[in-house]
């Protein structure tokens, strides 16, 4: 059984889409089959990878919305074992359309349970929309757990509150098997300020903070515009051993978690 873990937070611009699509990539060289859903309507995992928006016959759109079948919409990357369901500017306004035929909060879940049915992936990473509508809490309900990026700024601890309430509702309401895998420091810069609020999330959140964190890093910013991660574009920089570390404690956490 796929071990489902979306990558969320309401705040764009904190590392969200280069965490799924690095650990993807990571947790598929590792020897993991895995796939990465990008459920954001910005399709930024999906052109990360090298994949055109403008160009795809089927999307996430279809994933969600129509019978096509999974093997007609889910593409292949340049990591082997690793695996896309892409996303463009068809899938603005699904969470209005979900909303429609389905407002309890569960029809991600039983969509996910008939696609991944006959599926023998060991990890399905989602990409979740930075912002918590419908589809962001379709989202949670449905998967085992959440890893949360947050950039190593003050206003960040604000936007994470607010995760941690909506997580809380969800837990209680919808999906009593939701934990939270991980909160992840992105963007670490080693300014004093970055180091303040390592210190603050550290002594808040306690364990539930990973302890790889993930630096600025130029390589690691450049490697989407050359449509590869960062394991591929430059495995020995900061960014690539910072998100290969991150892996082996996902690894670590999962299958601790899975045994308990």
């Amino acid at each position: 059984m796929a071990e489902i873990i979306a990558i969320v937070n309401q705040k764009g611009g904190v590392g969200k889409t280069t965490t799924a699509v690095n650990v993807g990539a990571c947790l598929a060289a590792s020897g993991k089959k895995t796939l990465l859903i990008d459920a954001d309507q910005q399709g930024n995992s999906t052109s990360s990878l090298g994949i055109s928006k403008k160009n795809l016959k089927e999307s996430f759109y279809d994933f969600m919305l129509t019978d096509v079948p999974l093997k007609d919409i889910i593409m292949d990357t340049p990591v082997p074992e690793l695996m896309i369901v892409p996303s463009n500017n068809d899938s603005a306004g699904i969470d209005q359309e979900v909303a429609k035929r389905d407002n309890s909060g569960r029809y991600f879940k039983r969509l996910l349970d008939e696609r991944l049915a006959n599926e023998n992936y060991d990890f399905v990473i989602i990409d979740a929309p930075p912002t918590l509508n419908p589809l962001a809490i379709n989202i949670m309900a449905a998967v085992g757990r959440i890893l949360v990026p947050m950039q190593a700024e003050y206003l960040a601890l604000e936007g994470l509150a607010d995760l941690i309430e909506t997580y809380k509702w969800v837990r209680e309401n919808l999906n009593h098997d939701l934990s939270i895998l991980g909160v992840l420091i992105t963007m670490y810069s080693g300014t004093n300020l970055s180091k303040e609020v390592a210190a603050n999330l550290r002594q808040n959140m306690n364990s539930l903070v990973f302890d790889t964190v993930i630096p600025k890093n130029i390589k690691l910013a450049e490697s989407p515009s050359f449509c590869l991660p960062i394991i591929m574009y430059d495995p020995k920089s900061s960014g690539s051993l910072a998100y290969q570390a991150l892996t082996k404690e996902i690894l670590d956490r999962t299958a601790a978690n899975s045994e308990g």
